[in-house]
Order: C-alpha cells, then structure tokens, then sequence
C-alpha cells in the first residue's frame, strides 16, 4: 500500500480494517483535544508495526487519526484476509508476535510518561530510536514526548551547551 504525505491510513471515526508494517517512509498517529490541540500517540517509520490496533481488533471507530508525514509504503494485511489466516496455527505465531511487540511498546511509553523526566523521555527516545529527528519534525516530537516544542528545543540545546564543556 502506498500512501502519499498528508493522506490517512485510518482516519478518526472510521473503522480500521488494515494492519500493517511500515516498509519506507514515516507516518504519526493522533487526535485533537477540545481547543483543537494536535496530540501525536505514536509515531511510525520503517519497520513499524501500523494499526489503529482497538478499532482493527472489535471493529469500532478509530479513536485517532494515522496520517502520512511523507511518502510511505506499508506491507498490509486486511481483516478478512487476517481472520482467515488465524485459523493456522503458523500465522497464529506471527499475529501473536505482532500483538505482542504492540503491547510492549504501549507499556513502555505509559511507563516513561509516569516515571520518567521530560529530559529522560526525550533521551530514551533518541537513544532507542536514533533516526526520529531526521524522520519527524520537532512539534511532532514534542507531543509524542507529551512536552511542549520550546520544552524540547530548550533541552535540546542544553545537551549541546554541556558537550562545550
């Protein structure tokens, strides 16, 4: 599947009905609050595992969005074509490995969002994922990190200014 910078894969409201992995390219995944505030959950790129995972599992609305942030190419795989597959026990390791690697990476990010530091969330992510500021740009990351982009720019800069010494 090919999806340009700025379409959806899934859009807020609507039921999704793909789950996939991100060959090339970089997509996020968010929702407005009640100001209209743009709020990122997540954010995708190359080997990502991409789903509105709640609405492709019970078939209800997306709670989010997941929109192109550039050109991608995504590796899918349709409900239909998944509940047809679940029945061998051979897909049935490989939907258990994708359920499995969705939920880590859930618990990793609550748990950085209740005990870690703004400064440590934001070394976590560039620790473990040591592309994001070259796929991503720093509003998006700044709401990811739940922090403010001055927040983030001010430690980006201190991190520099401490390498001076």
């Amino acid at each position: 599947m090919m999806i340009k910078k700025n379409d959806f894969f899934v859009r807020e409201s609507q039921v999704c009905n793909y789950i996939g992995i991100v060959e090339s390219g970089s997509l996020f995944s968010f929702f407005e609050d009640e100001h209209a505030n743009t709020i990122v959950s997540e954010l995708y790129s190359t080997h990502s595992i991409i789903t509105s995972y709640r609405s492709f599992l019970t078939g209800i609305p997306s709670p989010a969005h997941i929109q192109a942030y550039s050109p991608s190419s995504l590796y899918v795989i349709e409900k239909k074509e998944y509940e047809k597959l679940a029945s061998d026990i051979k897909w049935m390791h490989v939907f258990k490995s994708i359920a499995d690697q969705l939920f880590v990476n859930k618990c990793f990010k609550e748990t950085s969002l209740v005990k870690l530091k703004a400064k440590e969330r934001y070394e976590e992510l560039i620790k473990y994922r040591k592309n994001i500021e070259q796929e991503f740009p720093q509003h998006l990351i700044a709401s990811y990190l739940k922090m403010r982009p001055e927040t983030l720019s001010r430690l980006k800069s201190l991190d520099l200014r401490q390498g001076e010494v």
